[in-house]
């Protein structure tokens, strides 16, 4: 018996704090931010279903994509202004690097443009390379004087993003290069007879220095940051 009311105090206490917790009121939910099609902003508790609008909940920060989608076909000859800087869509923070600190603006996609030509000259050579054997040094030869010529920025390129990209973000580039790459390349179902006419144009256009990365404003960014 005394035992029993030395468990009663304990007992009734469980009880009610499992029905004050009951009784704690809920936080507010979400707020949500929403432009309707007129360009006319709402707010409201509830996530809308229609696609039409524009949402955003208030307070969370959402981080942009790394890089801004395009349908744009490359250009592998230098850019004489500076592209206009990428928008975050919808309010998006900008994408931030391996310490959490945002990009410099088009510090991604210079390092993508370098990128896209890395893969292209190593393509070349390869591509080339097999269908005229007999002109093997002449493509060689060009891939490696381009390499010397662009080797500053080739080799700042690299070291940034191995300093500042995550290696999830280096994925990205490296598959998004290989996308607008293949834009450059002859068609998959085009003849022997065209693929060495491509070869002989782009072999001729690298002699030419058509393909340089210096005096590309592209990649500006990567000459103005300052990599530790």
């Amino acid at each position: 018996m005394k035992r029993l009311q030395r468990l009663l105090p304990a007992a009734m206490l469980g009880v009610l704090l499992c029905a004050g917790a009951q009784q704690v009121p809920q936080g507010p939910g979400p707020t949500y931010r929403i432009i309707g099609p007129d360009g006319k902003v709402t707010y409201s508790d509830r996530m809308p279903t229609d696609p039409q609008v524009r949402t955003r909940e208030l307070g969370r920060t959402v981080t942009a994509p790394l890089l801004a989608p395009s349908t744009a076909p490359f250009d592998l000859h230098p850019a004489t202004a500076l592209p206009p800087p990428a928008r975050p869509v919808g309010g998006d923070a900008p994408p931030v690097d391996i310490s959490g600190k945002p990009f410099p603006p088009g510090l991604p996609e210079a390092v993508l443009d370098v990128l896209v030509h890395q893969f292209f000259m190593q393509t070349l050579t390869e591509t080339c390379d097999r269908l005229r054997p007999a002109f093997a040094e002449r493509y060689r030869g060009g891939v490696r004087n381009w390499r010397d010529r662009n080797a500053d920025i080739l080799a700042k390129s690299n070291h940034i993003s191995f300093t500042r990209f995550t290696g999830e973000q280096r994925d990205t580039l490296r598959a998004t290069a290989r996308v607008r790459m293949a834009q450059l390349l002859p068609a998959a179902d085009a003849s022997a007879e065209d693929r060495m006419t491509w070869c002989d144009r782009m072999s001729t256009d690298l002699a030419r220095r058509q393909f340089e990365l210096v005096g590309d404003m592209r990649v500006a960014p990567i000459l103005y940051f300052d990599a530790p």
